[in-house]
């Protein structure tokens, strides 16, 4: 997936996100279009907006599962790194309430990693 495909799928879910995410720096990389995205997801769970949150979580999972290898790299080195929801008061909880399962698992393995570096 380029990154000009991944911002039209992220804004084909989130309209409001099509300046920031179609801008040209963030079409340099598939990281910076998922560090955007990272940051309008953790205002979410700032403002402690469940419902979009969820659909937040549910978008980066689709991703993660119809995605290929590259995709799921970038997914968890840029916006799993970037969410940074442990910062928040209830961030944790709210990511292993309504993250999906694979999405946590990688959110839980850069938590891990950014912890404990080697």
């Amino acid at each position: 997936m380029s990154p000009l495909e991944l911002a039209d799928e992220l804004t084909s879910h989130f309209p409001g996100l099509r300046c920031e995410l179609h801008a040209p720096d963030a079409l340099a990389s598939l990281a910076a279009p998922l560090e955007r995205f990272a940051a309008f997801t953790r205002m979410a769970a700032r403002v402690q907006d469940v419902a979009l949150l969820r659909r937040c979580f549910a978008a980066a999972e689709h991703l993660l599962q119809t995605g290929d290898a590259q995709l799921a790299a970038a997914l968890t080195a840029s916006y799993c790194y970037r969410l940074h929801l442990d910062a928040l008061p209830d961030g944790g909880q709210l990511a292993r309430q309504l993250m999906p399962h694979r999405l946590y698992s990688a959110y839980a393995e850069q938590q891990y990693a950014r912890l404990h570096p080697q």
